[in-house]
């Protein structure tokens, strides 16, 4: 086991996410931005961080809406 096992560099997180490195880019400079750890010089992002993230950013319909 890697100390680094749990963790993924930005071509393999925008890739796993559909998404480019310019969009991760974008996400961590959010005000409650996308997780990230730098480490001599290189950007990582650890998964279940990543995945705590994603899960933050969902949205419930609001029951007291009628569907149109």
């Amino acid at each position: 086991m890697s100390l680094l096992d749990e963790y993924l560099d930005r071509p393999a997180l925008a890739k796993e996410l559909r998404v480019s490195e310019r969009t991760l880019i974008r996400w961590q400079r959010l005000p409650d931005g996308l997780p990230y750890v730098e480490l001599g010089g290189r950007i990582l992002y650890r998964v279940p961080s990543v995945k705590a993230w994603i899960e933050a950013l969902e949205r419930k319909p609001n029951p007291r809406r009628r569907a149109a």
